[in-house]
């Protein structure tokens, strides 16, 4: 009994030497455990993923693709940003260099400006110096600074004094017709606008002078000339009704003439004109141009309503016709029995 229970110390020390050994493993060992763990597990994931994609290749593909997508904006956004960094450092390099060459320009311009004036000794300028030069205001700069309010002031001068004449002129006092018939074209743009406008008014006296007026210095023939030769449609145009405001029969040969211009605003302008003065002669022409107008700006119904005006003034300018002899009394004595 005491064998068999009793433990023999050898075999004790034994054990106790060899258990630490067996239970814990060195970490060389458990590194190259957890690699090969590792490498076992990603192993398994691809061919997991593998067999998926066998499986099911299109989801796989759609997640490739959105991969890819991902990574070339990745790549684009940072390509993005360097070029903008890279232009940010460019702008400001110009902007330094900007800054720098003002300075440079002027002290090396104002010794030139001296040597060409023809100075004697020697220049030096500084910094300060040409500050000062650049801040002095040049004799070109007073000019170009004048000149706007020297022409402003001269065209309000022109208007007053157009103004002021053509009052006189309406008003029947002596006026200045030098100024009135001057061929200055603003001066005469400005009269003529004047007399136009009080021949459209009602006032008839005043009418009557301004056209009056608008005859003798010559501005009616301004009007024709610009009919016949302006270089633009809007001008003929305006001139044709500037003639229907004179309401001369002078101007109808001009307006006959512009019914056959090749713009049709002009000869819009010019049945419009013919239709206001309302001269029996205008009727053979309008009626030529009522058979060959084609043209949407010049209706049908304008050109016929200017033709009834030219014959409604045609009739009331005609011969009165003589009265009718009156019956002999028994014939008006027959008649009433015959009535009655």
């Amino acid at each position: 009994m005491n064998t068999l229970g009793a433990t023999d110390p050898s075999s004790a020390a034994a054990k106790s030497s060899i258990t630490p050994y067996s239970t814990s493993p060195s970490p060389a060992t458990a590194q190259t455990a957890a690699r090969a763990d590792f490498w076992s597990r990603a192993k398994e994931r691809g061919h997991y993923w593998l067999l998926l994609a066998q499986l099911n290749p299109i989801p796989v593909a759609i997640g490739a693709a959105i991969l890819i997508l991902i990574i070339a904006l990745l790549f684009a956004q940072r390509r993005r940003a360097k070029s903008t960094r890279r232009f940010k450092t460019v702008t400001k390099t110009k902007s330094r260099a900007g800054e720098t060459a003002p300075s440079k320009s002027v002290e090396s311009a104002v010794p030139l400006a001296a040597a060409a004036v023809g100075a004697a000794a020697p220049v030096v300028v500084g910094t300060a110096s040409a500050a000062r030069v650049s801040e002095e205001p040049t004799e070109t700069t007073r000019v170009a600074a004048v000149a706007p309010v020297a022409s402003e002031n001269g065209r309000r001068e022109r208007t007053s004094r157009a103004v002021e004449e053509a009052n006189k002129i309406f008003a029947g006092q002596p006026y200045d017709e030098s100024l009135v018939a001057s061929e200055n074209p603003e001066t005469r743009r400005l009269v003529g606008a004047e007399l136009l406008s009080a021949m459209v008014g009602r006032n008839t006296e005043r009418r009557d002078r301004a056209r009056a007026a608008f005859m003798k210095h010559g501005y009616f023939d301004d009007a024709t000339r610009d009919l016949r030769v302006a270089t633009s449609e809007n001008e003929r145009a305006a001139a044709a009704r500037r003639l229907s405001f004179v309401q001369d029969p002078e101007a109808t040969p001009h307006l006959v003439g512009a019914l056959n211009d090749p713009a049709p605003d002009v000869r819009r302008a010019s049945v419009e004109a013919l239709m206001d003065l309302r001269d029996p002669a205008a009727i053979g022409p309008l009626n030529g141009l009522l058979q060959s107008e084609t043209d949407r700006k010049v209706p049908r119904h304008l050109i016929e309503q200017a033709i009834e005006a030219c014959a409604t003034n045609s009739r009331h300018t005609s011969v009165p016709t003589p009265a009718v002899p009156s019956a002999p009394p028994a014939f008006e004595t027959d008649r009433e029995v015959i009535e009655i």
